[in-house]
């Protein structure tokens, strides 16, 4: 099994978590390195990561369906590692939609900044969606276990955004509590972003 992805990136470490918590051995290939970037432009054709690609060949795309991959193949290796990532937890995957979503806003946010565009208009929008996001999640969320796929997204979020200086998360009392939650329980233990 190989994973194709970075180190930086929060959806490639949602599954190297998962995989890890399981002790599915497998190999991450790094997508800005040649072999990496080759192997991407092989089975991605919209060149998105994370991507997993089976032990058959066969190519998942996209986070949120590895991990849905992952559980239909290994649900119970999962449950016993601590995780409940059932499909069909609505109010969970509805969460989970709203973390990506604000996470997605703040990825755009610090690429366009980078880029060197000013903070007005479609960018402003994405500071001010982050913001709003992590005020409603910060009234709502609590680290409980098993962790569900909302919670998933979340920690692996919440290490992004501190790894990146996105947002001072101290003005997140509930939210800082839950990373802090995340990194005591060592939930993704040695999948922490870096370059």
């Amino acid at each position: 099994m190989r994973v194709l992805g970075t180190t930086t990136s929060p959806y490639t470490r949602k599954v190297r978590v998962l995989l890890n918590a399981i002790g599915r051995p497998y190999e991450f290939l790094d997508i800005r390195s040649e072999p990496g970037a080759t192997a991407l432009k092989s089975v991605a054709p919209l060149g998105k990561i994370p991507v997993l690609v089976a032990e058959d060949g066969t190519a998942v795309p996209d986070s949120s369906l590895i991990a849905s991959w992952l559980w239909a193949k290994e649900a119970p290796a999962l449950r016993e590692a601590g995780w409940d990532l059932d499909p069909h937890a609505f109010a969970d995957r509805a969460l989970q939609t709203v973390v990506e979503g604000a996470l997605d806003a703040a990825i755009n946010h610090r690429y366009l900044r980078l880029d060197g565009f000013v903070e007005t208009g479609y960018i402003a929008k994405q500071r001010q969606r982050v913001e709003r996001v992590m005020t409603w999640l910060d009234e709502r969320v609590v680290f409980k276990q098993p962790l569900g796929a909302s919670a998933l997204s979340l920690g692996c979020a919440l290490d992004w955004i501190a790894f990146r200086d996105v947002l001072e998360l101290e003005r997140w009392p509930a939210l800082s509590g839950f990373r802090q939650s995340w990194k005591d329980a060592g939930v993704g233990a040695g999948t922490e972003p870096h370059e």
